[in-house]
């Protein structure tokens, strides 16, 4: 039927017989009760068509159709991100799994206990990624809202930064520390001298918080992950690159957010991997940089020169092509005299070590293919260039 046809069957007129109450839910957002028993509107067959109780009300058949408050609470979708760790995400799916069970058998209370437990679990995940650990004692809304913190502003690809959407996943937060209070009210979790009235209502919004906010933070996870600057320089010392990888973990980190020191040590680490014959190194992290030189800062351009050029040592190791690579950054330099006054001496006295290679390079062929370049640069600093590689 199409989605747009009003919805006059004769199964519809029956359920709406006898001024049945019936809840129309959105078919296109996390499932929210719009009326009840206590709502201001109220559906009733007038033999004729149907009718709100206080004004014309008409509804439109889609998925979701019309739903009992007899049936059971509907399941959240939120979907685990394939970058977080097998422990992690078992540990969100089993909880998961817990709330799904729970609204299979439409246990109120276990719902909202259920949902509180899924948040709760979402937020220890983005804390544990960043070594954070909160005592056990903290508060609901403490971890909730540290947690909110470490994503907020998280660069990345498609991550919008608009103030707008700040504003919306800052009222998600809101919503999803309310249920905590929920939890102590009606939820399970605490033996009670009287058993509390719980509502269907008390069971969809506790879902309905859970699910806006941990598919924000799940969304955001990924390139939070990415912003980890000691896990890329431990990527960097031998693990796999694909295509995009260094790219987007250069955007989640934010390389004009680093401070000198933790700038510096990334920059060596492209420049030694590049070394290594890490293609995709170099077409993410120093090709950019060649071909983009105003997008990338004068100290980042240096720091892969010298990682370019010199191992963890301080000694000459490189190739043929690792100088190739040096002289386009160098070339691409507004002051290039100064940056060849910085480099030059340190490349005239310093020792060599082979490079990884299969045959390795010697110092010589080295030498002669920085020779050989020595013809790009400008006649005035030419000869300085060529001296240093002079042994």
């Amino acid at each position: 039927m199409d989605e747009r046809r009003l919805v006059h069957t004769r199964r519809s007129e029956r359920n709406l017989l006898g001024q049945r109450t019936v809840v129309l839910r959105c078919a296109i957002c996390v499932l929210t009760p719009v009326c009840d028993d206590r709502a201001q509107f109220e559906l009733r067959d007038n033999g004729i068509g149907f009718r709100a109780a206080r004004r014309p009300f008409q509804f439109w058949e889609s998925r979701s159709s019309f739903v009992d408050h007899n049936e059971p609470v509907p399941s959240p979708e939120i979907c685990v991100p394939a970058e977080v760790d097998q422990g992690s995400a078992d540990a969100i799916r089993s909880h998961l799994a817990r709330l799904r069970a729970a609204q299979e058998r439409n246990d109120l209370p276990d719902v909202v206990g259920c949902a509180k437990e899924v948040a709760e679990s979402v937020a220890r995940v983005v804390l544990a990624a960043r070594g954070r650990v909160l005592s056990n004692s903290a508060s609901f809304k403490e971890l909730i809202s540290e947690a909110h913190r470490l994503l907020d502003r998280q660069p990345g690809e498609g991550i919008a930064a608009d103030p707008s959407v700040r504003k919306m996943a800052q009222s998600a937060k809101g919503l999803v520390e309310e249920l905590g209070q929920l939890r102590n009210d009606v939820g399970t979790g605490h033996g009670r001298a009287s058993k509390p009235t719980v509502l269907v209502e008390h069971a969809e919004i506790a879902t309905d918080a859970v699910t806006v906010w941990a598919r924000w933070a799940l969304r955001c996870l990924p390139a939070f992950l990415n912003s980890d600057l000691n896990d890329l320089l431990q990527l960097l010392q031998g693990g796999t690159f694909y295509k995009g990888t260094l790219r987007n973990r250069l955007e989640a980190i934010g390389l004009d957010t680093l401070d000198a020191r933790d700038s510096h040590a990334l920059d060596l680490a492209i420049g030694r991997r590049t070394i290594s014959e890490t293609f995709m190194v170099r077409i993410e992290g120093v090709d950019p940089a060649i071909a983009q030189p105003g997008q990338f800062s004068t100290e980042f351009r240096s720091g892969l020169i010298e990682g370019l050029l010199f191992d963890v040592n301080g000694a000459l190791s490189t190739t043929p092509h690792g100088v190739g690579l040096a002289v386009d950054l160098l070339l691409v330099d507004d002051d290039l005299p100064t940056r060849l006054n910085e480099i030059a001496p340190t490349i005239s006295t310093a020792g060599w070590t082979a490079p990884y290679g299969s045959p390795p390079p010697t110092l010589e062929t080295v030498s002669a293919a920085a020779d050989s370049a020595s013809s790009r640069f400008p006649a005035g600093v030419r000869d300085q260039w060529r001296d240093a590689w002079e042994r």
